[in-house]
Protein backbone atom coordinates (compact mmCIF):
# COMPACT_ATOMS: atom_id res chain seq x y z
CA UNK A 1 0.00 0.00 0.00
CA UNK A 2 1.34 3.44 -0.76
CA UNK A 3 2.89 4.66 2.12
CA UNK A 4 0.71 8.17 2.46
CA UNK A 5 -1.80 5.52 3.25
CA UNK A 6 0.00 3.89 5.72
CA UNK A 7 -1.79 5.74 8.74
CA UNK A 8 -4.72 6.80 6.83
CA UNK A 9 -7.45 7.48 9.76
CA UNK A 10 -9.98 4.79 10.46
CA UNK A 11 -13.25 5.94 10.58
CA UNK A 12 -15.16 3.34 13.14
CA UNK A 13 -18.49 3.63 13.10
CA UNK A 14 -21.71 1.93 15.12
CA UNK A 15 -25.38 2.11 14.28
CA UNK A 16 -28.80 1.78 16.22
CA UNK A 17 -31.70 1.51 14.69
CA UNK A 18 -35.95 2.13 15.03
CA UNK A 19 -36.94 1.95 19.21
CA UNK A 20 -33.02 2.03 19.79
CA UNK A 21 -32.87 5.27 18.06
CA UNK A 22 -34.89 7.47 20.59
CA UNK A 23 -33.28 5.74 23.03
CA UNK A 24 -29.67 6.77 21.80
CA UNK A 25 -30.46 10.26 21.23
CA UNK A 26 -32.27 10.45 24.96
CA UNK A 27 -29.15 9.41 26.53
CA UNK A 28 -26.70 11.88 24.48
CA UNK A 29 -28.86 14.87 24.42
CA UNK A 30 -29.43 14.98 21.04
CA UNK A 31 -31.79 17.80 20.57
CA UNK A 32 -32.84 18.42 16.71
CA UNK A 33 -32.61 22.06 17.80
CA UNK A 34 -29.16 21.36 18.83
CA UNK A 35 -27.88 19.69 15.39
CA UNK A 36 -27.21 20.83 11.45
CA UNK A 37 -30.01 19.59 9.85
CA UNK A 38 -29.22 18.12 6.21
CA UNK A 39 -31.57 17.15 3.57
CA UNK A 40 -29.63 13.93 1.14
CA UNK A 41 -30.11 12.61 -2.21
CA UNK A 42 -29.01 9.78 -3.98
CA UNK A 43 -28.28 8.74 -7.21
CA UNK A 44 -29.12 5.20 -8.49
CA UNK A 45 -30.92 3.01 -11.48
CA UNK A 46 -32.78 0.75 -9.75
CA UNK A 47 -34.68 -1.57 -11.14
CA UNK A 48 -36.53 -4.61 -10.11
CA UNK A 49 -35.35 -7.96 -10.05
CA UNK A 50 -38.42 -10.51 -9.37
CA UNK A 51 -39.09 -9.44 -5.77
CA UNK A 52 -35.38 -8.24 -5.08
CA UNK A 53 -34.41 -4.29 -5.74
CA UNK A 54 -31.07 -4.24 -7.63
CA UNK A 55 -29.02 -0.83 -7.12
CA UNK A 56 -26.12 -1.15 -9.95
CA UNK A 57 -24.26 1.82 -8.81
CA UNK A 58 -24.01 0.14 -4.69
CA UNK A 59 -23.67 -3.37 -6.07
CA UNK A 60 -20.56 -1.50 -8.12
CA UNK A 61 -18.94 0.17 -4.81
CA UNK A 62 -20.49 3.67 -6.01
CA UNK A 63 -22.42 6.37 -3.74
CA UNK A 64 -23.47 9.35 -5.30
CA UNK A 65 -24.99 11.46 -2.45
CA UNK A 66 -25.78 15.29 -2.56
CA UNK A 67 -26.28 16.99 0.78
CA UNK A 68 -28.05 19.75 1.25
CA UNK A 69 -27.74 21.71 4.31
CA UNK A 70 -30.25 24.26 6.43
CA UNK A 71 -29.05 27.68 7.84
CA UNK A 72 -27.85 28.88 5.03
CA UNK A 73 -24.36 26.19 4.73
CA UNK A 74 -22.70 25.06 1.93
CA UNK A 75 -24.06 22.00 0.44
CA UNK A 76 -21.67 18.92 -0.44
CA UNK A 77 -21.23 16.84 -3.19
CA UNK A 78 -19.61 13.52 -3.09
CA UNK A 79 -18.47 10.97 -4.88
CA UNK A 80 -17.12 7.51 -3.40
CA UNK A 81 -15.94 4.05 -3.97
CA UNK A 82 -16.13 2.06 -1.05
CA UNK A 83 -15.16 -0.73 -1.19
CA UNK A 84 -11.79 0.61 -3.07
CA UNK A 85 -8.05 -0.68 -3.19
CA UNK A 86 -5.86 1.60 -2.16
CA UNK A 87 -3.06 1.02 -4.68
CA UNK A 88 -5.92 0.51 -7.97
CA UNK A 89 -6.89 3.89 -7.66
CA UNK A 90 -5.27 6.35 -10.06
CA UNK A 91 -2.29 7.74 -9.49
CA UNK A 92 -3.35 11.15 -8.57
CA UNK A 93 -5.33 9.67 -6.31
CA UNK A 94 -3.68 7.80 -3.73
CA UNK A 95 -3.05 10.40 -1.18
CA UNK A 96 -5.48 12.56 1.03
CA UNK A 97 -5.32 15.82 -0.18
CA UNK A 98 -7.81 18.68 -0.12
CA UNK A 99 -8.16 22.18 -2.10
CA UNK A 100 -10.82 25.39 -2.54
CA UNK A 101 -14.35 23.88 -1.35
CA UNK A 102 -12.88 20.17 -2.21
CA UNK A 103 -11.76 17.63 0.10
CA UNK A 104 -10.39 13.74 -1.09
CA UNK A 105 -9.93 11.31 1.23
CA UNK A 106 -8.85 7.50 1.55
CA UNK A 107 -9.96 6.09 4.71
CA UNK A 108 -10.72 2.77 6.43
CA UNK A 109 -14.11 1.75 7.38
CA UNK A 110 -14.62 -0.17 10.61
CA UNK A 111 -18.03 -1.51 11.67
CA UNK A 112 -18.02 -4.62 13.79
CA UNK A 113 -15.50 -6.91 12.73
CA UNK A 114 -15.93 -5.38 8.69
CA UNK A 115 -12.67 -3.67 7.25
CA UNK A 116 -13.35 -1.54 4.43
CA UNK A 117 -11.46 1.12 2.53
CA UNK A 118 -13.19 3.98 1.10
CA UNK A 119 -12.33 7.11 -1.13
CA UNK A 120 -14.32 9.66 -1.30
CA UNK A 121 -13.97 12.97 -3.11
CA UNK A 122 -16.05 16.16 -1.85
CA UNK A 123 -17.06 19.33 -3.09
CA UNK A 124 -18.96 22.21 -1.59
CA UNK A 125 -21.29 24.39 -3.08
CA UNK A 126 -24.68 26.05 -4.01
CA UNK A 127 -26.47 22.59 -5.86
CA UNK A 128 -29.68 22.19 -7.73
CA UNK A 129 -32.45 20.16 -5.24
CA UNK A 130 -32.55 17.20 -7.61
CA UNK A 131 -35.78 16.25 -9.78
CA UNK A 132 -37.06 13.47 -11.32
CA UNK A 133 -37.96 15.50 -14.01
CA UNK A 134 -35.68 18.71 -13.69
CA UNK A 135 -38.73 20.53 -15.46
CA UNK A 136 -39.22 23.17 -12.15
CA UNK A 137 -35.75 24.21 -11.71
CA UNK A 138 -34.28 21.27 -10.24
CA UNK A 139 -31.85 19.04 -11.69
CA UNK A 140 -32.02 15.21 -12.68
CA UNK A 141 -28.17 14.49 -13.14
CA UNK A 142 -25.51 14.99 -10.91
CA UNK A 143 -23.60 18.36 -10.98
CA UNK A 144 -20.00 16.53 -11.04
CA UNK A 145 -16.92 18.29 -11.37
CA UNK A 146 -14.53 16.90 -13.59
CA UNK A 147 -12.46 15.65 -10.79
CA UNK A 148 -15.31 13.41 -9.67
CA UNK A 149 -16.29 12.47 -13.00
CA UNK A 150 -12.42 10.79 -13.54
CA UNK A 151 -13.16 9.14 -10.48
CA UNK A 152 -16.04 7.57 -11.51
CA UNK A 153 -14.64 6.78 -14.49
CA UNK A 154 -11.77 4.68 -12.52
CA UNK A 155 -14.00 2.67 -11.76
CA UNK A 156 -15.26 1.87 -14.75
CA UNK A 157 -18.18 4.46 -15.54
CA UNK A 158 -18.25 5.99 -18.27
CA UNK A 159 -20.01 9.92 -18.95
CA UNK A 160 -23.18 7.42 -20.89
CA UNK A 161 -23.79 5.69 -17.62
CA UNK A 162 -24.56 8.88 -15.53
CA UNK A 163 -27.19 9.89 -18.00
CA UNK A 164 -29.46 6.95 -17.01
CA UNK A 165 -28.87 7.91 -13.27
CA UNK A 166 -32.48 8.92 -11.40
CA UNK A 167 -32.01 11.15 -8.13
CA UNK A 168 -33.36 9.31 -4.99
CA UNK A 169 -34.57 10.74 -1.91
CA UNK A 170 -35.26 13.06 0.32
CA UNK A 171 -33.72 11.50 3.16
CA UNK A 172 -34.23 13.88 6.51
CA UNK A 173 -30.83 13.81 8.83
CA UNK A 174 -29.31 15.67 11.28
CA UNK A 175 -25.68 16.00 12.96
CA UNK A 176 -24.32 16.33 16.02
CA UNK A 177 -20.80 16.13 17.86
CA UNK A 178 -21.77 15.23 21.46
CA UNK A 179 -19.40 15.42 24.91
CA UNK A 180 -18.08 12.22 25.69
CA UNK A 181 -14.97 12.18 27.09
CA UNK A 182 -15.18 8.22 28.42
CA UNK A 183 -14.97 8.10 24.50
CA UNK A 184 -11.37 10.18 24.34
CA UNK A 185 -11.50 10.56 20.48
CA UNK A 186 -14.59 13.40 19.31
CA UNK A 187 -18.03 11.59 18.49
CA UNK A 188 -20.12 12.56 16.10
CA UNK A 189 -23.67 11.74 15.70
CA UNK A 190 -25.88 11.68 12.30
CA UNK A 191 -29.97 10.84 12.59
CA UNK A 192 -31.50 9.70 9.06
CA UNK A 193 -35.42 9.10 8.44
CA UNK A 194 -36.88 7.76 5.37
CA UNK A 195 -40.50 8.26 5.86
CA UNK A 196 -42.28 6.72 9.28
CA UNK A 197 -40.88 3.65 9.77
CA UNK A 198 -37.25 3.57 8.56
CA UNK A 199 -34.90 5.60 11.25
CA UNK A 200 -30.99 5.24 11.70
CA UNK A 201 -28.64 6.72 14.21
CA UNK A 202 -25.11 6.27 13.28
CA UNK A 203 -22.27 6.70 15.89
CA UNK A 204 -18.88 7.27 14.46
CA UNK A 205 -15.33 8.29 15.44
CA UNK A 206 -11.94 8.84 13.73
CA UNK A 207 -8.60 7.42 14.68
CA UNK A 208 -4.73 6.47 14.06
CA UNK A 209 -4.81 2.88 13.05
CA UNK A 210 -2.72 2.45 16.38
CA UNK A 211 -5.45 3.45 18.52
CA UNK A 212 -8.85 2.12 16.39
CA UNK A 213 -8.97 -0.79 18.15
CA UNK A 214 -9.07 1.10 21.69
CA UNK A 215 -11.56 3.20 20.42
CA UNK A 216 -13.88 0.63 18.76
CA UNK A 217 -13.75 -1.33 22.22
CA UNK A 218 -14.62 2.31 23.97
CA UNK A 219 -17.45 2.55 21.53
CA UNK A 220 -19.03 -0.52 21.91
CA UNK A 221 -18.86 -0.43 25.66
CA UNK A 222 -20.73 3.05 25.95
CA UNK A 223 -23.63 1.46 23.79
CA UNK A 224 -23.38 -1.70 26.52
CA UNK A 225 -23.84 1.33 29.64
CA UNK A 226 -26.68 2.70 27.65
CA UNK A 227 -28.35 -0.70 27.05
CA UNK A 228 -28.45 0.09 23.70
CA UNK A 229 -27.53 -2.96 20.31
CA UNK A 230 -26.27 -2.07 17.27
CA UNK A 231 -26.96 -3.08 13.91
CA UNK A 232 -25.32 -6.14 12.39
CA UNK A 233 -22.64 -4.91 10.74
CA UNK A 234 -23.81 -6.64 7.43
CA UNK A 235 -26.47 -4.51 7.84
CA UNK A 236 -25.95 -1.18 5.83
CA UNK A 237 -27.36 1.87 6.66
CA UNK A 238 -26.71 3.68 3.30
CA UNK A 239 -28.01 0.14 1.49
CA UNK A 240 -31.37 -0.38 3.39
CA UNK A 241 -31.83 3.48 2.79
CA UNK A 242 -31.46 3.07 -0.91
CA UNK A 243 -33.61 0.16 -1.10
CA UNK A 244 -36.22 1.73 0.43
CA UNK A 245 -35.88 5.04 -1.77
CA UNK A 246 -35.71 2.87 -4.51
CA UNK A 247 -38.42 0.84 -3.91
CA UNK A 248 -40.65 4.20 -3.59
CA UNK A 249 -39.16 5.29 -6.65
CA UNK A 250 -40.19 2.43 -8.94
CA UNK A 251 -43.80 1.94 -7.03
CA UNK A 252 -45.26 5.59 -6.61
Amino acid sequence: MADALKNADIEVKTTVSDEAVEAARRQLGLDADDGKGLTIFFWEKPWVDGDDIRLPLSEAGVIVRLRKAAKGDADDLTVKLRPCVPDELPADWRANRDGKDWEFKVEEDWSGRNRVWAASLKVEGDFDRPTADAGDGGSRRPQLSREQGELLSSAGFSDDDLEDLVPLGPVQAIKWKPSRRDLIHPLAAEFWSVGPDLRFLELSLRARPAEASGAQDLLERALLDMDLQSLSPQASKTRSVLTALARAHLNP
